[in-house]
């Protein structure tokens, strides 16, 4: 073989490697991007099914509240249900789970509270005048509004 021979073998082969190289990059690249999207549809996943998780388990806080209003004062299970009701709570917190403050008298936000009714009232604008039942985010996003009784101005 000549040298002007081996010159082009030689370039013939160092294009070959370039190839190789270039698409065993982007192949690298491409694994990389397939983990990554991986990993967020598992979080994605992750955080859904704890939110489904969640709105579920207030309808156990509702009921242990609902147990709690109705028991007489010297009920012997009172105490357990409000330890239970309690640590139940402080679980839903530790994953995110978190009151929406309502106070009487506030205005109303249907971003944050499902009017359940109303009635009318000397009041300017509408505002809360009861809260039937506690709402709760998760994460900053409401998992359930709080429901209220709103007191609407009066209709001139």
């Amino acid at each position: 073989m000549s040298l002007g021979e081996c010159q082009v073998a030689l370039a013939v082969a160092r294009q070959e490697l370039a190839e190789v190289q270039d698409r065993y990059l982007r192949a690298v690249a491409d694994l990389e991007s397939i983990r990554k999207r991986a990993e967020q549809n598992a979080a994605v996943q992750t955080t859904r099914r704890l939110r489904d998780f969640s709105a579920r388990l207030l309808e156990v806080v509702d009921n242990l509240e609902r147990a709690l209003v109705h028991a007489p004062p010297g009920d012997a299970l009172r105490p357990g249900v409000q330890a239970t009701l309690q640590q139940l709570l402080n679980a839903l917190r530790t994953e995110g789970v978190l009151p929406i403050p309502v106070a009487v008298g506030a205005p109303f936000d249907p971003q944050l509270h499902e009017a359940v009714a109303g009635h009318v009232a000397d009041v300017a604008r509408e505002t809360v005048a009861e809260v039937t039942q506690t709402g709760y985010t998760f994460e900053g996003q409401v998992l359930r509004p709080a429901r209220v009784v709103v007191a609407l101005p009066p209709t001139t």
